[in-house]
């Protein structure tokens, strides 16, 4: 079926269905010469949608041109968690998780895969209000390895920090970008010759990153990251030249770990039962690409 047949029905039925009326308002326009097409929700404060009764919340979907065979995107356009949501992740998968009714893979109607993302998203941000009560951690969001990003779509997040450094591998400097969150740390490869792209290379839980180390009398760091699940305890080790001075990156790193430990009680939730020891972290791990290089 022709991609426009497809969204051109799929927008009149949500449209039409979602509206101020329906507390959840959703608009859409098209991208790229109708390449994508992307919608906005917006989800109102204290109703059945929404169980935050202070804020409305604001999400996005994108659908590409090989929907219905690819998923959403979906992705948070609202600062209103610890972690924030509001990360340029795409919480698709999560929104599977607590999903009502069958699995939303299985199905091949456009629209009922959209309207199920939406009311996936009522049962996801119950969890995620009931979690942050009860002080129980739980990993949301995605990143995909080897997905060319566009760095500028970090930037619309307070919670996020960008630190331009220059990797260093057999003396030589490779132009990197360093992005924290309130959980991970990610590194990108920029694209040659495109300004602001960049490809994600390696991916690591905050918690993992041990050490920070400046050789004396020189501008190198050293970071340790350390993974339990990660080839039998191995250590990666990266060197960096930082462009400006790396006290901020390892600042930034600190305060996210102080807090996450200071905020959340319950960091492992394996099989349905909650590890309550603090010292206990149930990490995604690291996340390397095959591309990925380092000396150490």
């Amino acid at each position: 079926m022709n991609q426009n047949k497809i969204f051109a029905e799929i927008i009149p039925k949500l449209t039409s269905k979602y509206t101020i009326e329906s507390k959840l308002i959703l608009t859409y326009r098209f991208i790229e010469n109708d390449k994508y097409l992307y919608i906005v929700l917006k989800f109102f404060k204290n109703t059945e949608y929404n169980p935050y009764t202070d804020k409305d919340l604001y999400f996005s979907i994108t659908l590409d041109d090989k929907f219905p065979q690819s998923f959403p995107v979906v992705k948070s356009l609202s600062n209103f968690s610890f972690p924030s949501l509001y990360d340029n992740s795409d919480l698709y998968r999560n929104i599977l998780l607590f999903q009502i009714g069958d699995d939303l893979k299985k199905k091949e109607d456009g629209f009922t895969i959209v309207e199920d993302t939406i009311l996936g998203l009522k049962p996801f941000l119950e969890k995620i209000k009931s979690n942050e009560e009860k002080q129980i951690f739980y990993y949301c969001g995605e990143y995909i390895l080897d997905e060319i990003y566009d760095i500028n779509n970090f930037f619309s997040s307070p919670k996020i920090e960008l630190f331009r450094a220059n990797q260093i591998i057999n003396e030589q400097k490779f132009k990197k970008y360093i992005i924290l969150n309130d959980v991970y740390f990610l590194l990108f490869d920029p694209v040659p010759d495109v300004n602001n792209y960049a490809k994600l290379i390696f991916i690591s839980d905050i918690m993992l990153l041990k050490q920070v180390n400046q050789e004396k009398n020189e501008k190198k760091i050293i970071m340790e990251f350390r993974d339990y699940k990660y080839k039998k305890n191995e250590v990666v080790k990266l060197c960096f030249e930082f462009e400006k001075k790396y006290e901020e990156f390892l600042a930034g790193k600190n305060n996210r770990i102080e807090k996450l430990i200071k905020f959340y009680k319950v960091f492992d939730i394996k099989e349905g039962k909650d590890n309550i020891d603090n010292n206990e972290y149930n990490t995604k791990g690291l996340q390397i690409s095959k591309s990925f290089e380092s000396e150490l």
